[in-house]
């Protein structure tokens, strides 16, 4: 039987685990929902993205409706009554005039034209929810009500699919998978007579993502939250796949999909922190349970967030996944120390005595880019002590202007919020021109020239990121230069003991006998959500420099 079919489905949701967790949704529902009506889509936010950059206001209330869609999805499999609701929130969505959001189908060209018909992430997302609630329900919903949901998705996705070659249909990101899977599974849901018309579109989506995303070693320079998205919607589509063909291609058996998955544990640190780099190294963007549930029964695998596997509140999106896998044991290993060193984009991992050290290396032109070569961060107890100030608020400059993603008014971007040093008053910039060169590594330190990471540099520079029992030596070399300061990001405000400064538990000491400089800097991040990051300076004049700074705990 079908594991999303709906007799499946309700079995699981009768079992003991099903019922916690139905309890839990609908505590949700109640709470934000019951009473709540289903508010149209103003026109007065989707335009704000053209006019001043927003993207968020109209977002929030278009992924609302998603949110409490797919929350009615699983609810309807226990109680009849919410069926009704159900078909109230698919209405309003299939009257939606475009599920494309308005970041991504603003018509560059003319400036302010929207293509309504535009197919982006959220659009390709919203006809796989769609398509599935209509297959878990069939004969359960109103007739009327599948026939606006299958006229909207002819309308919305598949003639317009079939008659556009779309920026996915070569991207090398997440966008490939993401689009192109929520396309196919709608397609194998709603439109299997005509899916082996678009079959080999599909396929070219994920051997692109594949080869150029991931590359051989499966790292995935958007970052791990990133990872979850593009990796994850490949694993959404070929779980939904699989079972309706019964063909299980050669693809999933490619040694890329192994090393990626390797990836994935790797990328998960203490305490649910994630692997901090780029815009994906924050927990919580892209719903990671739903869909590790999936990825490790496809993969026979076992990636866990957190030494367990917890139901949280956000696994209302993909709720059908989890309940699905409610009662899959996830086997908790113990915590692996050791060293993975990714060597395409020259990130190291070390986890030692509880601690974990990143270092990157890379250029400054990579997916979902920071200007941050040479930055490293410290991670233990699920706290970043010396820390990657993760993703940003989306606005238009975020994507669209280097000049806005790079300044400090941006900030999580700029080099000013990553741990490396300024030569002589200058930040790194912009470019894949530059670049880190690994000059030495083993699995307890890793030594980078950054001499090519600035623009007009002089100076010679190079760094060592040391592991010790407890902590960590970072030691620097920089010749030829009239001025360094060297600069430390933490998420924890510092203190001043003696010659000491204090990270909460951490002590930072240097060589220089030199006492730094704070800045407190709050900042937008995701979906604007207000932070506070710190930035610790420590400035020296002079033409040859050697500097040691000590992170013990």
């Amino acid at each position: 039987m079908y594991l999303y079919s709906y007799e499946r489905l309700k079995e699981k949701a009768n079992t003991k685990q099903g019922k916690e967790f139905l309890g839990s949704l609908r505590k949700i529902y109640e709470e934000d929902y019951e009473n709540k009506p289903i508010l149209a889509l103003p026109f007065s936010k989707f335009k704000l993205f053209h006019i001043n950059g927003d993207r968020v206001l109209y977002q929030n209330e278009y992924f609302d409706r998603r949110k409490r869609l797919m929350l009615l999805q699983v609810l309807a499999l226990a109680d009849d009554k919410y069926l009704e609701p159900l078909e109230d929130v698919i209405s309003a969505i299939c009257d939606e005039i475009t599920w494309c959001i308005p970041a991504h189908c603003l018509d560059r060209e003319t400036g302010n034209t929207y293509k309504y018909y535009e197919i982006d992430l959220f659009a390709s997302e919203t006809a796989f929810y769609l398509a599935e609630t209509d297959y878990i329900f069939k004969d359960k919903l109103c007739p009327e009500i599948r026939n606006r949901i299958k006229y909207s998705l002819k309308k919305k996705i598949v003639d317009v699919y079939e008659n556009t070659i779309f920026g996915f249909d070569t991207m090398k990101n997440n966008w490939a998978t993401v689009c192109s899977c929520g396309i196919g599974i709608t397609y194998l849901y709603a439109f299997p007579e005509r899916f082996n018309g678009i079959k080999d579109r599909i396929f070219s989506a994920m051997e692109r993502y594949l080869v150029n995303a991931l590359g051989g070693e499966g790292y995935c320079s958007e970052g791990f939250s990133y990872w979850v998205y593009g990796f994850g919607f490949l694993a959404l589509f070929f779980d939904v796949y699989c079972q309706l063909t019964g063909d299980r291609p050669s693809i999933l058996d490619r040694e890329e999909i192994k090393n990626t998955l390797e990836y994935g544990k790797n990328a998960i640190l203490d305490g649910g922190i994630f692997l901090p780099i780029a815009d994906g190294g924050s927990k919580g963007e892209h719903n990671e349970s739903p869909v590790l549930y999936v990825i490790n029964r496809l993969f026979n695998t076992n990636i866990v967030l957190n030494n367990g596997r917890e139901i949280e509140a956000d696994t209302q999106v993909l709720g059908t996944r989890v309940l699905a896998g409610i009662d899959q044991k996830a086997l908790v290993e113990e915590e692996k120390l050791g060293c993975v060193y990714f060597k395409t984009n020259q990130v190291l991992v070390r986890k030692k005595g509880g601690y974990t050290l990143v270092a990157k290396g890379g250029n400054n032109a990579e997916m979902h880019n920071h200007n941050d070569i040479g930055a490293f961060a410290i991670i233990k107890n699920g706290k970043q002590y010396i820390c990657d100030p993760g993703v940003g608020e989306y606005t238009n400059g975020y994507f669209n202007s280097p000049k806005v993603r790079y300044s400090k008014e941006t900030f999580v971007c700029s080099a000013y919020a990553h741990s490396i040093p300024v030569i002589d008053g200058k930040t790194q910039v912009f470019g894949k021109e530059y670049e880190a060169k690994l000059v030495d590594r083993n699995d307890d330190f890793i030594t980078f020239d950054l001499t090519n990471a600035y623009p007009d540099n002089k100076a010679d520079i190079k760094v060592t990121y040391k592991t010790l029992d407890n902590g960590v030596k970072a030691i620097y070399k920089i010749s030829n230069a009239s001025s360094v300061t060297f600069r430390f990001v933490s998420f924890i405000e510092p203190k001043v003991d003696g010659n000491s400064v204090l990270l909460d538990e951490m002590a930072v000491t240097n060589s220089l006998g030199v006492t730094p400089t704070f800045e407190r800097v709050d900042y937008s991040g995701f979906l604007k959500r207000p932070k506070t990051a710190y930035i610790i300076d420590y400035t020296v004049e002079g033409c040859d420099i050697s500097a040691e700074f000590d992170f013990k705990f």
